[in-house]
């Protein structure tokens, strides 16, 4: 079985083209696919928050490169990289809940997916906080409750992906830490991790979905 690798991507659309992106991707569909296919990709989901854009990959390749057509990348913002400017910046990998391996299917042959994608901000005093609680969390291996949530981090721009039903991975493997004492008051403790939104922040609720814009199959 072919190791399965994700990806999580950050974008910005120009804000004279945020009302015309859904449309482009549309008129464009099939040279998108086209793309990714030849990628590699398996798995493709794209979100939408106000100008901001936000992917969701999975692919044989543990190092993976987006190409759009030119309708579709002229509508974004040049972003600085390592290798020059990109469209669509790559954002860390600070939490999963499970990965995949090799020797087990990740994902069912034609099982239903429904995904999630939302957005937070974190205050920038508390990033390594929240890095930490989570590393705690993710390597004690003992709170499991969906194996295809991930959380990636571009400054302190939050983004989670997650599919339901859930589906419970209960495997430890090549876990680090032999402890269990992750906060049992996770909720309020997390609450003070989180930037307010404009109208004020709920610790119960503090992530915003996003709106699916784009959905590929293999």
């Amino acid at each position: 079985m072919a190791m399965i690798y994700r990806h999580q991507f950050k974008a910005r659309i120009h804000k004279a083209s945020v009302g015309a992106f859904s449309q482009i991707l549309k008129e464009e569909k099939d040279q998108i696919e086209a793309s990714l296919s030849g990628a590699g990709i398996n798995l493709f989901k794209l979100f939408r928050f106000d100008n901001l854009l936000f992917v969701y990959a999975e692919s044989a390749d543990p190092v993976l490169s987006l190409a759009f057509p030119a309708k579709v990348t002229s509508a974004l913002i040049d972003s600085p990289g390592d290798f020059g400017d990109q469209k669509f910046v790559p954002m860390l990998d600070i939490f999963h809940d499970a990965i995949p391996r090799v020797e087990s299917a990740w994902r069912e042959p034609g099982a239903p997916i429904t995904s999630l994608g939302s957005i937070v901000y974190l205050r920038p005093e508390k990033y390594c906080s929240y890095v930490f609680y989570h590393f705690q969390l993710q390597e004690e291996g003992l709170r499991k409750f969906n194996k295809r949530y991930i959380i990636g981090a571009l400054e302190n721009c939050l983004f989670s992906y997650q599919e339901l039903p859930a589906v419970i991975d209960v495997t430890n493997h090549e876990r680090v830490l032999h402890t269990n004492v992750s906060p049992e008051n996770w909720v309020e403790l997390m609450g003070e991790h989180f930037q307010p939104w404009p109208e004020g922040l709920d610790i119960e609720k503090p992530w915003k979905s996003m709106e699916e814009i784009f959905s590929y199959v293999a």
